[in-house]
């Protein structure tokens, strides 16, 4: 029988934290959503440092970019409680700290800004709520049904073994007790969205296929910040730095720091 206790798990060579320096004062972390990796926010990372000459940062969160033994392994406090280690071991060499979350991780930016001192806030695609119905059961699914086949097939074009190992381990299935933990972040996010004052940007697509509109307004419509902008898109998916409308979102990130 597999001891996943001990398991000591692989990173993917697709998954590495992205650590680029600045001569400023401003450091930008960038936290991926649930299931992905840093990859997703490399090209804005990079695009960030060139620009504006900030530090970047971009982890990998706990049970990300490994393998589904490790990831189920891992939940919401492990996947915050990264971050905050990460901002608590910054703030002695930045005075501006700047937050940008995709999904997941924009929940945690969200949660961040409550506890430390952050300058400002970019949440793309929030997962404050979400269309998967088996959200609503994973609590009680993940002691009757902890692996649930969620999508099969992977695109024929795809070649890359790496990003094949990716899918396998966090696409093709879902778990239900991780699925129940980021329904639990979502909770959280919704009791204290009020407490949020952080000058903030919330970029959302009208085709997201993960996550409803409604996650957007409502964070638009119930944070304490005054300065804050609502950007929505006609035509991305969740992921939308992987879309047909990526270059008009590193625009307005651009913008947004300018």
């Amino acid at each position: 029988m597999f001891d996943i206790i001990n398991h000591k798990p692989q990173l993917n060579p697709l998954a590495h934290p992205v650590k680029l320096e600045g001569s400023s004062d401003h450091l930008i972390i960038l936290i991926h959503g649930y299931t992905g990796t840093p990859r997703e926010f490399d090209e804005l990372g990079k695009l960030l440092n060139d620009k504006y000459n900030f530090s970047i940062v971009i982890p990998r969160l706990p049970g990300h970019g490994t393998d589904s033994k490790d990831f189920r392994k891992t939940g919401r406090r492990d996947w915050l409680r990264s971050i905050y280690d990460l901002i608590i071991n910054m703030e002695k060499d930045f005075n501006n700290i700047h937050l940008i979350g995709l999904s997941m991780g924009a929940l945690i930016a969200l949660l961040s800004s409550i506890h430390f001192s952050i300058k400002s806030l970019v949440l793309i695609s929030p997962a404050l709520y979400a269309r998967n119905k088996k959200m609503l059961f994973s609590h009680i699914l993940k002691y009757i049904k902890p692996v649930i086949d969620y999508n099969p097939k992977i695109d024929s074009s795809i070649k890359d073994p790496d990003l094949i190992d990716l899918y396998n381990n966090y696409n093709r299935y879902e778990y239900t007790a991780q699925l129940a933990e980021l329904h639990k972040l979502m909770f959280e996010c919704r009791r204290k969205i009020k407490k949020v004052n952080t000058k903030i940007k919330i970029i959302h697509s009208k085709k997201d296929e993960l996550v409803p509109l409604k996650s957007a307004l409502k964070i638009y419509e119930n944070v304490k910040s005054e300065d804050k902008d609502i950007t929505i898109l006609n035509k991305s998916p969740h992921v939308i730095s992987y879309g047909p409308e990526k270059e008009r979102l590193f625009k307005e990130v651009v913008d947004f720091f300018n």
